[in-house]
């Protein structure tokens, strides 16, 4: 019991200690043993900016390392070792200057926005400030460096230790223009980023732009020696094309609202501002309509696989807080399966040698007045809902073999015919597809006309989205509307914008057609508006400008988006195939068209998937066998003026995180038993001396 009492009294005689004293035990030991690490901000350390070369390169078809001399039939796969502090996609004009280095610390940043509130910028500001203050405090080693052969230069693989007096950045100044509501095509995205001696300063005609900066400024500062750090750097940009989009299916495969929200973290990453949101198609309709509700009831996968209207809501607001616009597809009048479980009218009955095939819808009714109204009141929802200008009514791949074999379609397509015959357009119905593409653009051209007319009693001006298949088959389709390619080439672009439509390119940039192995310099070689492929485009347009102004007039005009069906993609393992090889897309529709070399871009690339996988997002590999340092810690846990190893002192904190109550709760224990034994030996004595007096 005494031996209890005294362990109670005094816990640190028997090694009973607290976490504070634990962790500053095992921080002097690991500073001791570090000792070479503990670096002030006026002595020698590596300069992150100017990292030395590796002998790995671009063989055409994977990353190797590269030996001089190397006649051998046999290669090494090796990712480039990734870049430190250069953005992603890469800026229209960029300087820096490695050696002028400054340093930021939180709590010491004078941020000074514009008067008028802008909450966009304001939410902007807390989130990034989140990403630049927490850091990994990467040492920028990689085992290349310990590789000994004389024939590899090893001087190249040896960085020079250099001396450096960070000046601590205290300001940083926003001037913007204006501050818009809603992203939309038209939005003004460019931005000036300068850091220098006097601070960092954002200049951006909107916030969009301003939202733009501050991602390139959270690409180009660095955390090493637990020092934020950036370089002197001048940087102008705007992105080369306006609508930068992700196509995403959630129709084939449920995503939760999670991955869509992670989705658009890497679109926000990668300076992409749509998603274009393919909500139905044959297998489930997970939209909740709240005026056809059954639709999702018996057309969704399960009844919790749906997107509410708050859903959708919260969806579009995360999106506009990162200047990104949400976009969406209901495909019709193909693709409707799903429709059909709860409203069979709309679909056309499919038959075969004039008997019904049981269960097989093909594509809407046209011949039903009762569809038209329907989707009237369907997109009357939807355009009240969804707040961009745009909307995609999907048209491709129709079925025309079952309207064929519907006698109330084909009686339909034969009234059209007499009607053309009467309007002296001379065509007789032949029962051949050109009869089902003359209902198909009857059908095309009633819906938009309904929609504009929903769209005009709500003060909403609306433009369409439409797939290759109203171009190819020359539906009578608006000069304003847009055309999706998804299986023409660049030929396809060049005569589309040469009629006069705008186009979003998404051939090159399908995503489900990816195999194994590198395959992101594909994405990232596909140009279809280059000076070469864009040359029989001037050939027809009367354009009275230069080169250069024509290029320019057709990239007001075209638009990319990488495209991810969900047929065998999941919402497990979409993130992985998404990204980063969607990031190379991102690259060619930002950056200047001249930005081609993929050797260049590899190390830049592998910086950047190390910057998502440390935002939190699960991407996958770009270039073969490396690796990433993706371990978090926050700067405002440590001293800024030296270094330790910090994975340790978090290990500590988690594994003690709770001993000071513990300690705590010990140490009352142990006064109140030391508290009570000693007025119990006290009484004992007093009735001992008084028993012993009357012994006497």
């Amino acid at each position: 019991m005494n031996a209890v009492l005294v362990v109670l009294c005094f816990p640190s005689v028997f090694g009973i200690r607290s976490a504070r004293e634990i962790k500053a035990d095992d921080s002097t030991h690991k500073l001791k043993e570090f000792s070479n690490d503990i670096i002030n901000f006026d002595e020698n350390f590596e300069n992150p900016f100017s990292l030395p070369e590796v002998p790995v390169g671009w063989d055409g078809k994977d990353y190797k390392l590269n030996f001089r001399g190397n006649t051998l039939g046999f290669k090494l796969r090796r990712a480039p070792i990734p870049k430190a502090g250069f953005p992603w996609p890469k800026p229209q004009r960029y300087f820096s200057d490695s050696n002028k280095l400054y340093r930021l610390q939180k709590g010491k940043l004078d941020i000074k926005i514009p008067s008028s509130s802008c909450n966009t910028l304001h939410e902007a500001i807390s989130r990034y400030k989140k990403y630049i203050f927490t850091c990994t405090n990467d040492r920028f080693r990689n085992n290349l460096r310990n590789i000994f052969d004389r024939d590899l230069r090893k001087k190249l693989l040896r960085s020079t230790e250099n001396s450096f007096s960070l000046k601590m950045i205290t300001s940083f100044v926003f001037d913007i223009k204006q501050c818009t509501y809603l992203p939309s095509l038209s939005a003004d995205e460019s931005y000036k980023l300068t850091v220098n001696e006097h601070g960092i300063s954002i200049v951006a005609g909107d916030v969009w732009g301003a939202l733009r900066g501050l991602e390139t400024l959270s690409h180009i500062t660095v955390c090493s020696h637990n020092k934020v750090i950036l370089k002197d750097t001048e940087i102008e940009d705007f992105p080369r094309f306006p609508h930068r989009g992700i196509m995403v299916d959630t129709a084939r495969h449920f995503m939760s609202k999670e991955t869509l929200f992670q989705i658009m973290r890497g679109m926000e990453m990668n300076k992409m501002n749509v998603m274009h949101w393919h909500l139905s198609d044959d297998q489930s309709f997970p939209f909740q309509s709240k005026v056809f509700p059954e639709l999702s009831v018996k057309g969704a996968f399960h009844p919790s696989l749906v997107y509410t209207h708050d859903d959708v809501r919260e969806i579009i607001e995360f999106g506009r807080l990162r200047g990104i616009r949400v976009i969406p597809e209901f495909d019709t009048p193909a693709h409707t399966l799903s429709w059909s479980f709860s409203k069979p009218e709309l679909l056309t009955q499919c038959y075969h040698q004039g008997q019904p095939v049981p269960a097989l819808m093909g594509p809407m009714n046209p011949a039903r007045n009762s569809t038209y109204l329907f989707l009237r009141e369907f997109y009357k929802e939807v355009l009240g809902l969804f707040q961009d200008q745009f909307v995609h009514v999907g048209g491709d791949e129709v079925p025309f073999e079952c309207w064929n074999s519907n006698t109330e379609v084909v009686s339909f397509a034969k009234e059209m015919a007499r009607f053309s015959k009467e309007n002296h357009v001379g065509k007789m119905f032949n029962g051949n597809n050109q009869d089902m593409i003359r209902i198909l653009d009857y059908f095309t051209k009633r819906l938009i006309a309904d929609i504009k007319d929903t769209a005009k009693q709500k003060n909403n001006d609306v433009r369409f989205i439409v797939w290759e298949e109203a171009y190819t088959k020359k539906l009578s389709i608006s000069e304003n509307t847009v055309v999706q390619l998804w299986y023409g080439g660049q030929d396809s672009v060049s005569s589309i914008t040469a009629d006069g439509f705008s186009v979003i390119y998404s051939s090159c940039w399908y995503l489900d057609q990816v195999i194994p192995g590198i395959q992101w310099q594909k994405f990232y070689t596909c140009d279809p508006v280059s000076q070469r492929n864009m040359e029989g485009t001037f050939k027809k347009i009367v354009f009275s400008f230069s080169l250069e102004q024509n290029l320019k007039e057709i990239c007001l005009r075209f638009y990319g988006e990488v495209c991810i069906w969900s047929e065998h993609i999941t919402n497990e393992d979409v993130l992985v195939k998404l990204w980063p090889i969607a990031s190379a897309a991102a690259e060619r529709l930002w950056s200047a068209p001249s930005v081609t070399n993929v050797e260049e871009a590899a190390p830049r690339l592998e910086e950047q998937r190390c910057r998502m996988l440390r935002r939190g997002i699960p991407v996958g590999s770009s270039s073969g066998p490396g690796f990433c340092i993706v371990q978090e810690h926050s700067p405002q846990d440590f001293s800024f003026g030296t270094y330790t190893k910090n994975n340790f002192i978090v290990h500590s904190k988690r594994r003690y995180k709770h001993l000071p109550g513990i300690s705590f709760v010990i140490s009352i224990l142990g006064i109140l038993a030391c508290v009570y034994v000693s007025k119990r030996t006290f009484l004992y004595k007093i009735v001992g001396l008084l028993r012993g007096r009357r012994g006497k």
